[in-house]
């Protein structure tokens, strides 16, 4: 008999042993998988920002040639081509620098910059195009700005190389965060980066009529009011914004000191275990939520556009704010970046207005927020009559587009200025339009493309 039970126990601990070693290789298997898609995520990031990387040194090239060639330019006709192409590739660039995981404050002269050249070339393509010469005090503008882009380039050919050999890997920059990249640390990244903004320590103003002119990018928030906040009252909006059910300890990182003056903020998750510190900024006058980026990974998409947009009208009302409707949005990395703009009492659209908010597609939490515009914008409008019928407004769009609908919005014009258009949108050759016209004068004044893909819905 105790034979019987010596043998009955060797067998079940020969099965428990059997089990055991199975689990073991269970969980191996599952642990270098895991692992091994957290290498594939981080190589597809790592890609990804060497993409936009490249394609920012292309446009840098790009700008700076067109400048060149704009200077030796005696023709409207010509002057006008190349200042739209370098409008254009002055947005692109912009594009492609905030793709990178590095803060807006980090680079701020640099988006300044491109944002600038963008902007002032716009302005000359519009001179050009009623065939009047580029005025030599203009050209002066324009050999300054080649200059600037000249050392821009040089130092992104620099950053290329430490790309290349491996020295800079931005996949690793999104992993350290925000308070990594204000330490003053002599690392490849951070060396060639304020190298960067070093190069524009002397960027001379630079006065036009433009929206990114140093007389407008001076001017005062519109949206912004209330006494300034204290930082254990900016401690409590971000964690109030945040969730309080998810804040845990709250630092202050950053004192941002530009057109709107911020507390940065990092907020740890209660569980320190379960996700990454949440980076917010709080507006010190009036204390108001102007940024917000929730890094956390989202590993699967459950929600629709819609549901997603439900969300994020759900989010504004419960933070205050007032009527808003969606108009654009851009699916990555299963999230849902929706635009939203202002609507006035009568249904006009404020364009100027805007906000963007960033949903996970997993569960439909809020991990993005951008109010920078619209605090920059916002205020009370004594919004006029149009002078225009809207039968007369829509004789001045080209019979080749067939219109579909039309409301009143204001739109953003150059110069820190708003103007009240008709918004006819209409199609032509399979393609949507948004035709702008002047509601006192009847000018056509900005023509947009709808562009419709499986990533969303964006304007050209």
């Amino acid at each position: 008999m105790k034979l019987f039970k010596m043998q009955l126990d060797r067998k079940q601990y020969q099965k428990v042993t059997v089990v055991l070693a199975a689990a073991l290789i269970l969980a191996g298997f599952f642990g270098y998988n895991t692992y091994s898609e957290k290498k594939q995520y981080q190589t597809f990031l790592q890609n990804s920002y060497q993409r936009s990387f490249r394609e920012l040194v292309s446009d840098v090239e790009n700008i700076k040639l067109l400048l060149e060639k704009a200077e030796v330019s005696a023709s409207p006709l010509q002057s006008s081509a190349l200042m739209s192409q370098t409008w254009m590739q002055s947005y692109s660039a912009a594009e492609n620098l905030g793709q990178l995981p590095i803060t807006h404050v980090s680079l701020s002269k640099t988006e300044k910059y491109l944002n600038q050249v963008g902007d002032y070339s716009y302005s000359l393509s519009r001179t050009g195009a009623q065939n009047k010469n580029i005025s030599e005090k203009d050209m002066d503008q324009i050999s300054k700005l080649r200059a600037y882009a000249g050392e821009l380039l040089g130092e992104l050919h620099e950053m290329e190389k430490d790309v290349s050999q491996g020295k800079i890997r931005f996949g690793e920059i999104r992993k350290k965060g925000r308070l990594a990249l204000r330490r003053a640390s002599q690392d490849a990244v951070e060396v060639s980066f304020r190298n960067i903004e070093d190069k524009f320590s002397e960027y001379p103003s630079l006065i036009y009529d433009g929206p990114f002119s140093d007389n407008v990018i001076e001017g005062k928030p519109k949206g912004l009011d209330g006494e300034n906040v204290s930082l254990e009252k900016a401690k409590e909006k971000a964690r109030k914004f945040v969730g309080e059910d998810k804040a845990g300890k709250i630092i202050e990182t950053s004192s941002g000191k530009g057109k709107i003056h911020t507390y940065g903020l990092e907020v740890s998750p209660k569980d320190k275990d379960k996700g990454n510190p949440v980076n917010i900024d709080i507006t010190k006058k009036g204390g108001y939520v102007l940024w917000m980026l929730n890094p956390r990974d989202i590993p699967e998409k459950k929600l629709t556009d819609w549901q997603a947009s439900d969300k994020a009208k759900k989010f504004l009302k419960e933070q205050g704010f007032g009527e808003l409707t969606e108009t654009y949005f851009l699916k990555n990395d299963n999230t849902t970046t929706i635009t939203f703009i202002g609507v006035s009492e009568d249904g006009v659209l404020i364009y100027p207005d805007l906000i963007k908010v960033k949903v996970a597609l997993d569960n439909g939490e809020i991990v993005g927020f951008d109010a920078y515009q619209y605090l920059m914008s916002h205020r009370k409008r004594d919004i006029p009559k149009p002078r225009l019928t809207e039968e007369e407004a829509r004789k001045k769009v080209s019979e080749r587009i067939k219109v579909e609908r039309v409301k009143l919005a204001i739109i953003p014009m150059p110069g820190d200025k708003e103007q009240l258009c008709y918004e006819f949108k209409g199609k032509y050759n399979n393609s949507d339009y948004f035709v702008y016209i002047n509601a006192e004068n009847g000018n056509e004044e900005n023509i947009l493309r709808i562009i419709k893909d499986e990533n969303g819905t964006l304007t050209q």
